[in-house]
């Protein structure tokens, strides 16, 4: 029987949210670096000009009187600082302008939404096929049946990868947290490399032996593991 691993829907969901994710955040830095802070920056020099000016004629007008043009000019200002500007506009601090850039807009929209995108799509077009007559269909190319040495089950249980081994020592890891059907794949391997210590299920035989034991009522799950490993 032919066995083909196909993207993990787990995988797939993962990525497309952190794919989603950083294309937000990098929109959201973008605007905030472009649009948001020069607006409150200009809007802080408008509010400290109209309020320096109003203070200035202020103050001139306690030792004489203002002109017509100094009084409108004081209204005009006095008007804005009363609509305009219901509180004092606090601007952008030395380091936000900084954070958004390499932070969102660099950090998450030119390097992690590309680089999330192009692990979803480099994982999507990737298959590991086992055919009937033993060779081994990697991303790599495909390994002969005879050309096969081993299959390294060391990091199975802990991480869900298997590494099979070719007769040169090219190691080849088959994810199942990426992959779908990769412990069928194992499975045929160990029957093959290594008989009867691993189960149908890719269980080590000695773990479900311990199992068995009717006293405990206990059964153990497959082993589960973050993106970032």
């Amino acid at each position: 029987m032919t066995i083909t691993t196909r993207l993990q829907p787990r995988y797939r969901l993962w990525m497309l949210l952190y794919t989603i994710l950083c294309l937000v955040f990098g929109a959201w830095g973008a605007y905030d670096y472009w649009v948001k802070y020069p607006a409150l920056e200009a809007s802080a020099r408008d509010y400290t000009r109209l309020k320096n000016r109003q203070d200035e004629l202020t103050t001139a007008s306690q030792g004489r009187a203002l002109t017509e043009d100094e009084t409108k000019e004081y209204e005009a200002a006095k008007a804005r600082l009363t609509t305009e500007f219901a509180e004092p506009p606090t601007p952008p601090s030395g380091f936000d302008k900084p954070f958004q850039l390499w932070g969102y807009v660099i950090g998450c929209g030119l390097v992690g939404f590309p680089w999330c995108a192009w692990l979803l799509i480099g994982a999507a077009r990737k298959r590991w096929t086992l055919h009937e007559d033993g060779s081994l269909d990697t991303p790599e190319g495909t390994i002969a049946a005879e050309r096969i040495a081993d299959i390294d089950m060391s990091k199975w249980m802990s991480k869900s990868i298997a590494t099979v081994i070719d007769e040169e020592g090219r190691r080849y890891p088959l994810d199942d947290y990426k992959w779908k059907n990769t412990d069928l794949i194992v499975v045929e391997l160990c029957r093959r490399f290594h008989p009867g210590e691993w189960t149908d299920k890719a269980r080590p035989v000695n773990e479900d032996r311990d199992g068995d034991d009717s006293t405990s009522g206990l059964t153990k799950e497959a082993p589960t593991r973050e993106l970032s490993e």
